[in-house]
């Protein structure tokens, strides 16, 4: 017989067995059989029929005109067809799919994530060329698709339109149309793994019995076609239904071997149970030692972990409870430092110069210039606190408008969208995204490595430059001080013959006081400057902590409504399966009492010609 397409298979068989229709009344296929067998083709009559990439000739279209005007219930798309990743996802299996079935143009992840409609239209075409090889498209591409898809039952045909269709690579109509392609594939693979699957395989709803009847009804089929067709010849039918057993038979002889492997090794094992109990070593006895053996193990752990691990951990306890004792102390002595710090300052303003209080105030500011240093550590730490932060809202620019939308927060915070900002160098750091563009590097409204980068990178070079400048002032000031604690030093024996010279002396060193005095207060409010931002940054922190509780929870509802919807539309799967097995054993039934019917017709027509034919012979 000759290749048919996939989807006229059914309207075929219905006609191959029209003969019958005077015998077998009542044998009517099933519509939704009719739709769902149609959805693929072969051989007709043969199993195991594969299919073809080549478009050859105009089928008939019964497998689609059955079911077009078939209401369809308008149903969500339970996929998340709009999430990048599951996108990217289809996108890889279409192309594995396309690759591995010989697709002759080329095709890659660039490409499908905004196709032209010349390359939807190819793949679309190249798909249903597998379902059906001799399908010739004649109309408009626009108005044959819904056709098509409401032909295959595709349960979500009304969501795509002809708008959709004549603008393929939109954002509001390419991921319909790509679950519609990755809907095919599966369709397309779940056909092949059924005209692949041998007919003789263990089934849990038919059994041996009922297969070799089924093996035996498509016999008769196949014979009576050819009976009806006015061909005598049954040699090829005989022989395939010889071959069809001999492979039953050929997997009942593998059935048969490979139970005696299991027996063979179960009698070894016997064998081997058998010797121990004869030579007194019992099943029971070795596993109630191995048992005890592993229970004083057991024991023998619980004594090291009481023994070795718990003192242990006391130990380690202890000795961070003295660790915190001691910073809570070296907290305090800060403390009490600070404001011993505080009552000198203000003791020294009240009161004169002298040596002493040269001398004093000197070791002072030793003290100062180490405290100095402790803040500046500090603010590194707080300045790599930053940027790790910043680094990991770089990181997470991937999540577009969301991302974009908490970059341009921080740059608000921080002073960079303000036209004002001079630390900004006139680039605009407020992003925009652009989805039509089909080059990544230019979805950014400004460049990220190129402009704000380099800007940042900028920015940080002058706070630090301002900072090192700062820490080269407070050296040359305290180079000036030791200079003049020297020359008082000196001058001390000579303070009576000197004295205006002191005079002059404490005048400058009043002054070098008072410029020292202003950029302390200076240091001062810049560090008031960076607790402020750290206290904003800490809150933004508390609200993107709370953001993302809030979308975990709406996560969590939206997966308990999918797992409802689930169970309930496998429960109509459920209920449709069998519906579709009481319909065809309501047609086995039927068939075969047609053909019981037919078998007790033709006896008694057969006895009636041989009745006309004795009174012939006696006349």
């Amino acid at each position: 017989m000759s290749q048919l397409p996939r989807l006229s298979m059914a309207a075929n068989s219905k006609a191959s067995i029209g003969g019958l229709s005077d015998g077998l009344a009542g044998l009517q296929l099933n519509q939704r059989y009719s739709s769902i067998g149609g959805a693929r083709g072969g051989l007709a009559g043969a199993p195991g029929g594969r299919r073809s990439s080549a478009y050859v000739g105009r089928p008939s279209n019964m497998g689609i005109a059955a079911s077009i005007n078939a209401p369809l219930a308008i149903a969500k798309d339970p996929r998340p067809i709009r999430d990048k990743q599951w996108q990217a996802n289809a996108i890889r299996n279409l192309i594995a799919f396309l690759v591995q079935a010989g697709y002759n143009q080329p095709v890659s992840p660039k490409t499908l994530q905004a196709p032209s409609a010349k390359d939807f239209t190819s793949i679309f075409k190249f798909l249903y060329a597998q379902l059906d090889p001799r399908y010739v498209f004649v109309k408009k591409f626009e108005e044959e698709v819904p056709v098509i898809l409401r032909g295959l039952r595709y349960p979500f045909c009304d969501q795509i339109s002809k708008s959709h269709l004549a603008s393929v690579g939109s954002m509001h109509a390419w991921p319909s149309l790509l679950a519609m392609l990755t809907w095919m594939v599966e369709l397309i693979m779940c056909c092949d793994q059924m005209d692949t699957q041998n007919e003789f395989d263990d089934d849990p709803v038919m059994g041996a019995q009922a297969q070799g009847e089924k093996v035996f009804f498509d016999y008769l089929t196949k014979a009576y076609a050819v009976f009806l067709a006015g061909d005598d010849n049954y040699d090829a039918m005989d022989d395939e239904l010889i071959s069809n057993f001999d492979r039953k038979n050929e997997k009942t002889v593998k059935d048969v071997e490979k139970l005696k492997v299991e027996h063979d090794v179960l009698s070894k094992e016997w064998a081997s149970l058998r010797d121990s109990l004869t030579f007194g070593q019992s099943p029971l006895t070795l596993a109630e030692r191995e048992s005890a053996t592993l229970a004083s193990d057991i024991e023998k752990f619980k004594l090291y972990i009481a023994n070795h691990l718990e003192p242990k951990k006391q130990k380690l306890e202890d000795q961070i409870k003295v660790v915190e004792e001691e910073l809570a102390c070296k907290e305090t002595e800060l403390d009490k430092q600070t404001i011993e710090k505080n009552e000198l300052t203000q003791i020294v303003d009240s009161q004169e110069i002298s040596p002493a209080d040269v001398d004093r105030m000197t070791s002072e500011r030793e003290q100062l210039v180490r405290a100095l240093e402790t803040l500046a550590k500090k603010a590194d730490e707080t300045n790599k606190v930053f940027w790790e932060k910043e680094m990991a809202v770089q990181k997470k620019m991937d999540q577009l408008e969301k991302l974009v939308q908490t970059f341009n927060t921080l740059s608000y915070d921080l002073g960079f969208l303000s036209s004002t900002s001079k630390d900004t160098q006139g680039v605009n750091f407020e992003l925009e995204l652009n989805f039509q563009t089909i080059d990544p590097t230019s979805m950014v409204s400004t460049p990220l490595t190129t402009v704000i980068k380099p800007t940042l990178l900028t920015i940080r070079a002058s706070y630090n430059a301002a900072a090192h400048k700062a820490e080269d002032d407070a050296i040359a000031t305290q180079e000036t001080l030791d200079r003049l604690t020297e020359a008082c030093a000196e001058k001390c024996d000579e303070l009576m013959a000197l004295e205006q010279r002191i005079s002059k002396l404490n005048d400058a060193y009043n002054a070098e006081k008072e410029v020292f005095e202003k950029k302390m207060a200076a240091r001062v409010k810049e560090m008031e400057v960076l607790e402020s931002e750290m206290g904003k940054m800490r809150l933004d922190s508390s609200r993107a902590l709370e953001e993302s509780m809030r979308r975990l929870r709406d996560v969590g509802e939206e997966y308990d409504q999918l797992s409802q919807r689930f169970y309930s539309a496998k429960d109509e799967a459920e209920k449709g399966l069998l519906k579709v097995l009481e319909g065809v054993i309501g047609m086995k039934d039927t068939i075969t009492a047609a053909i019981e019917e037919l078998k007790a017709a033709t006896e008694a027509e057969y006895q009636e010609t041989i009745a006309v034919g004795a009174s012939f012979s006696s006349c």
